[in-house]
């Protein structure tokens, strides 16, 4: 899973971490501090590519070396250099308000089924479905996810928005769109977005879910 938060200056740079983690083959927070050697601890490291705030430059380091270094074969030196000057133009940036609302979040739990990369039929309907958390304090009443972009060689056919129930702070909730799916084969990646009743947009810092399928 990505960076919960994915714009401004502090998601971006989490954004660029965790594709280095991906690059070196996704390996565990506890791998990389026993077997590469990386010196920050396991919640430093998670914490790190958030992206709710930027890590110190000590914990970037300690992500980036057993990462870029140890397993990709970087020149330490460059990497260093080309790292730090990252974390500088990203500490020197402002960041946006990740919520329109103080204290509201959501986290992302799990896809509850068509997993990201399954192979579907051209032309064929599913149903995909989210877990999310209300991670704040804010109560979500009156909460959508709307369609917010997409990705690939032919529209997939679905709702502008569907509802997501009343969830109270603490809660998970489940939220389900109908797809039809495009007659043209490739990869359809499509996101979405949480707005209110009104369509003001709730979670400007936060990742967009999305599904990922493979048109066949």
């Amino acid at each position: 899973m990505g960076p919960e938060v994915t714009v401004g200056a502090t998601g971006s740079f989490a954004h660029q971490l965790w594709r280095l983690k991906k690059a070196a083959g996704d390996p565990s927070y506890d791998r990389m501090r026993a077997e590469f050697g990386a010196l920050a601890s396991k919640s430093a490291l998670s914490d790190a590519a958030r992206g709710h705030r930027l890590p110190s430059w000590d914990v970037t380091w300690e992500y980036v070396r057993p990462l870029a270094v140890g397993v990709l074969g970087q020149d330490p030196a460059e990497a260093r250099r080309a790292w730090r000057l990252r974390w500088e133009t990203a500490a020197a940036q402002p960041d946006l308000p990740t919520a329109a609302i103080p204290g509201d979040r959501a986290t992302f739990v799990s896809d509850l089924d068509v997993p990201d990369g399954t192979t579907v039929p051209a032309g064929g309907r599913i149903v995909k479905t989210w877990a999310l958390r209300n991670s704040g304090t804010v109560p979500w009443i009156g909460r959508y996810l709307r369609r917010a972009a997409s990705f690939g060689p032919d529209e997939c056919v679905t709702p502008a928005e569907v509802p997501i129930p009343a969830t109270r702070p603490g809660e998970e909730v489940r939220v389900s769109v109908d797809v039809r799916l495009p007659e043209t084969p490739g990869y359809h990646q499509v996101y979405w977005k949480m707005v209110d009743s009104t369509g003001r947009l709730m979670l400007p810092g936060q990742r967009a879910v999305f599904f990922l399928l493979k048109v066949v």
